[in-house]
């Protein structure tokens, strides 16, 4: 992971060639300069149309130019992000059409470097796998190893889930098309769900910028309209004024900036994941919910608006005894919301868990019929926030082999329809009652794409929520700006009145 660059490391065009030129790019430093120039112009019009004085150009400049850096450098990972997605989804197509048609791991990667376009740095992370394999291998799994070279240069948990079909399926046979049909169809998925949040991401990048130029526009009004019709109350002379309107083009372009880099992500893996760790914190603590200990919490919390509230009612500040109220309803019930909020955020990590698990089993049900024997082994890279559901299911389907309780309590505190679903359909399969195996595991596929498709969607929502915030903050910057200017305006007028 990159470290953060210092706020001012940028101001030197040396270390902006030199963070582009880690994503593949050349970019000479005289084209840095250039772009310096061009926001100190900018700085100077702004300067210029805001009446910010010397001082205030100075620090927009100043600001502008350790920050603009950062918009080119995006612009840049943005190019190299979108390459290596383009080549990993390609790579898998391939590699698994090539895979079903011969199951052989080497042949299959020989036929892939073929298409991989020559300029293309997955060419050659192909091509040394490939040599690894034939020359270079110094372990007993020369496959597995020349596969993590390629794992290795993209960490992306896809590719892992395709090496690791192809390995099984060299080593110990089996009927692997139905597995390419999931990985293949997991694939599709991912790429249109992918597209449609790069799409939904410009989107609100462009509203950020268009709702930035409006409230910018929308400043304008102090220095241009009022001191064109009354002069007498010109207020851009004031510190007050400059130091609000410094700050507004700051908080601007420190948004502006924000979006970008909230649009441009990585998009092999999902940047806002859970740890296992914290993935596990967060399941025990809604599964262990002390109600009991939490209200205590709550009350002893809301003791303290109460009392602040009675003082400000005796000395007669009824509006702020009002608000403590207020503070103090939310205070008593806090424990709740707290259980909520955890519960929701648990929800939506289950369901982005979940049909990775459940891809597991299906590509486990290809080997063996033994549901339960599928279980186990899907147990050791399952997901942190499902294993204890899981080890509790499975002892309980120990000491009840022939009931479908186990299956129907897993994760049923979530009341999650979806996972319901498919766990009836994993009994099913178990007890041998739902007619041809073959044919439920086609449903099971079937459901799975859906909740992969819903998977995805609720993995972006972060992101997208994150950009609508960024679309609403440039309103809060023109409505707080403009509520200093009127007021300095209405205390203008006010003293000329009196003269």
């Amino acid at each position: 992971m990159r470290k953060k660059a210092p706020f001012l490391y940028y101001l030197n065009p040396g270390n902006v060639s030199a963070a582009i030129a880690t994503y593949g790019f050349t970019y000479q430093v005289k084209n840095t300069v250039l772009v310096y120039l061009a926001v100190m112009a900018l700085s100077v019009a702004a300067g210029f149309v805001f009446r910010l004085g010397i001082l205030g150009v100075c620090i927009v400049a100043a600001c502008g130019m350790s920050m603009i850096p950062r918009v080119i450098i995006n612009s840049y990972r943005n190019m190299y992000e979108q390459k290596r997605f383009s080549d990993v989804n390609l790579y898998m197509e391939q590699v698994l059409y090539s895979f079903k048609k011969m199951p052989k791991i080497i042949t299959s990667l020989q036929d892939v470097e073929k298409i991989m376009p020559k300029d293309s740095p997955m060419r050659d992370v192909i091509q040394e796998a490939i040599h690894y394999i034939l020359y270079d291998y110094s372990e007993e799994n020369p496959m597995e190893e020349g596969l993590s070279i390629i794992e290795g240069g993209y960490r992306c948990q896809r590719l892992k889930d395709v090496h690791t079909l192809m390995l099984k399926t060299e080593k110990i046979g089996g009927d692997f098309e139905s597995s390419v049909k999931i990985l293949l169809s997991s694939r599709a998925i991912w790429e249109t769900e992918t597209c449609k949040f790069q799409k939904e991401c410009k989107n609100r990048q462009r509203m950020v910028n268009i709702a930035l130029i409006l409230v910018c526009g929308v400043c304008l009004f102090t220095p241009l309209v009022i001191t064109k019709f009354a002069p007498v109350v010109d207020i851009t002379t004031s510190p007050v004024y400059k130091a609000g309107t410094v700050l507004m083009i700051l908080i601007s372009m420190r948004t502006y900036i924000r979006a970008d880099m909230l649009a441009s992500v990585n998009w092999l893996r999902s940047e806002c994941a859970m740890t296992d760790e914290e993935q596990f914190l967060l399941y025990k603590k809604v599964k262990n919910y002390d109600f009991g200990r939490e209200k205590k919490k709550s009350l002893f919390w809301a003791m303290f608006p109460a009392g602040f509230g009675v003082l400000c009612f005796t000395i007669g500040w009824k509006l702020l005894a009002v608000l403590c109220l207020a503070l103090f309803f939310i205070m008593l019930n806090q424990h709740k919301l707290g259980y909520k909020l955890a519960k929701k955020r648990c929800a939506q990590e289950i369901a982005k868990a979940f049909p990775q698990w459940l891809m597991e089993i299906s590509l486990l049900l290809q080997v063996s019929e033994n549901v339960n024997a599928a279980i186990t082994k899907s147990m050791q890279e399952a997901p942190a926030i499902l294993q204890e559901s899981l080890k509790q299911m499975q002892g309980q389907i120990m000491e009840s082999p022939e009931s479908n309780e186990p299956y129907m309590n897993f994760m049923k505190e979530f009341n999650m329809i979806e996972i319901q679903s498919a766990m009836g359909m994993l009994y099913s399969i178990s007890s041998g009652r739902g007619g041809d195996a073959e044919m439920q595991i086609d449903e099971i596929l079937s459901k799975n794409a859906s909740l992969l498709s819903q998977s995805e969607s609720v993995a972006n929502d972060g992101r997208l929520a994150a950009l609508y915030w960024q679309f609403l903050f440039p309103s809060i910057i023109g409505g707080g700006k403009l509520v200093v200017d009127m007021t300095l305006v209405t205390i203008a007028f006010m003293t000329t009145s009196l003269y």
